[in-house]
């Protein structure tokens, strides 16, 4: 999708080999994000690195990086053991370090992130472009929810280590659901809880596309260290100047209607969605972690999304809104893309 989009080149910093633990989404459960991370036991095999899939672009395009360091956990920041993500940090920096001379513009992101073009455009380069000949900007963000997997889409599972899903539990309650394997995420999870645009409050889990001669260091939603930050004394009169962290003269987040939007696949696990005839229902006790589409024309209310309000023209409840360049250009392009790789 990446290289669809307009990116010239990817680098994977895979650290699958360097990992001992594995992380599941589980419990713990916030009006926003859903779920947070609980450790559980290493796995009793081995953990296939990436190459199996970095091996079917060419090295023109994909690079794959052997990555050393562990990852400790992916925990939310107000989590009882905060989220320590050293390796990920040291990755970004590496990566901008040894590939930002030679790019224009780069960006670190998850492999559930998408940078969606939107409106009337067709790659991020045209968009860049534009930024750089008009505005001279050089930092563009995007705020970021965590996209809901639409319920049509999901299949039947067990999974025997969560209660919630097991054989057992199955006898008198609903299967759980997971992602259907024959489907890509990005068509999955098309479908925002938060629509366009999207409420400041989610920019606090921004991500960026930023100018590595301008961005000095970035730290994975923010750049702290920025060329006009940095001035020799030479350039400030002998005094010190203390920089404000955001400059709208340099950066600003994206038109999400008319430009570009992010799109966040985080994985909905699933005894996350063994309640959603509970919770999925008008006026229902808690969030529906699933996704049930509605019209168009639904408007969004930010201050009832919590509330399980939103309903279609029949009265039918619906708490998502699906992105229809995506639906009708983006996957189309990526399953084509996508079967020329399997293909060859």
């Amino acid at each position: 999708f990446n290289l669809e989009v307009g990116f010239d080149h990817i680098y994977i910093f895979d650290n699958t080999g360097a990992n001992a633990t594995i992380f599941q989404l589980k419990n713990e459960v916030d009006p926003d994000f859903g779920s947070d991370a609980k450790q559980v036991k290493e796995p009793d095999h081995e953990l296939d690195d990436l190459s199996s899939v970095t091996d079917l672009f060419p090295a023109s395009k994909v690079t794959r990086i052997e990555w050393p360091a562990t990852i400790c956990n992916n925990n939310r920041p107000a989590h009882d053991d905060p989220g320590e993500r050293s390796s990920q940090y040291a990755a970004e920096a590496a990566c901008r370090a040894r590939y930002g001379p030679s790019t224009d513009w780069i960006a670190s992101i998850d492999p559930d992130e998408y940078f969606v073009p939107m409106g009337n455009y067709t790659s991020w380069k045209q968009i860049l472009d534009k930024v750089d000949k008009d505005e001279g900007r050089s930092v563009l963000k995007f705020r970021s929810t965590r996209a809901r997997p639409l319920l049509h889409t999901l299949v039947p599972t067990y999974d025997e280590g969560a209660k919630e899903c097991t054989h057992e539990m199955a006898k008198n309650n609903k299967q759980c659901l997971t992602k259907n394997e024959s489907m890509t995420y990005l068509e999955t999870y098309n479908c925002e809880y938060i629509k366009s645009p999207k409420p400041d409050r989610f920019a606090r889990a921004m991500k960026q596309l930023y100018r590595p001669d301008f961005v000095l260091s970035h730290f994975v939603h923010y750049s702290t260290v920025t060329a006009d930050m940095a001035r020799e004394k030479q350039h400030t009169q002998g005094q010190f100047i203390r920089d404000r962290t955001t400059n709208p003269q340099v950066e600003r987040f994206v038109d999400e209607v008319n430009e570009g939007v992010l799109i966040h696949a985080k994985t909905t696990v699933p005894a996350e969605t063994f309640a959603r005839d509970k919770m999925c229902k008008l006026n229902g006790p808690a969030n529906c972690l699933v996704g049930i589409p509605c019209p168009d024309d639904v408007p969004f209310i930010d201050a009832l999304h919590t509330k399980n309000v939103f309903k279609d023209e029949n009265g039918k409840f619906c708490n998502c809104w699906m992105n229809r360049k995506v639906e009708n250009y983006w996957l189309p392009k990526l399953n084509d893309a996508l079967s020329k790789v399997d293909g060859g």
